[in-house]
């Protein structure tokens, strides 16, 4: 293991098949003046609601920091509005604007395009258990015992 070279290690191989398939569905996106990152943030408040700042980083699996630097471009766009919540003025909540959500069905056709050509190109059936392998990734570190420590190895 200590004689691995760096382009073996997970974290970046990961990192390149993001940026690979990110790539990919920002040239879908181009012509609503979106990339993925602002898509997924649409797409996640308009199926959670009013999601708080806190829940929809969660769901993102992004920090608060990074999610509010990508929060504000499309709130000054007009897009979606951050405002404190009704219920608990020390939350704030996630909406989106008629204007986000008429951006958001234009593209969801775009986005969907993109979608199928990945999956025509690398099989619906390994498309889905990527995204069934990239959900437990997502969960290691969670709970004390997805990464074994060196000991336990």
């Amino acid at each position: 293991m200590d004689n691995l070279p760096p382009e073996a290690c997970s974290c970046s191989a990961l990192r390149q098949a993001a940026r690979h398939l990110t790539r990919l569905y920002d040239e879908a996106l181009a012509p609503t003046g979106i990339g993925l990152n602002q898509y997924s943030i649409l797409a996640k408040v308009d199926r959670q609601g009013e999601p708080s700042v806190q829940q929809l980083a969660a769901l993102l699996v992004m920090d608060r920091s990074t999610l509010g630097h990508l929060l504000r471009p499309l709130e000054r766009r007009g897009l979606l509005t951050v405002r404190p919540s009704a219920s608990d003025g020390r939350k704030r909540v996630v909406a989106l604007t008629p204007e986000g959500g008429a951006l958001l069905g234009s593209a969801r056709p775009l986005w969907k395009s993109a979608e199928e050509r990945f999956q025509a190109g690398f099989g619906q059936d390994e498309a889905a258990g990527l995204q069934a392998l990239m959900r437990q990734v997502t969960m290691v570190g969670d709970q004390d015992a997805a990464i074994p420590s060196p000991a336990t190895r």
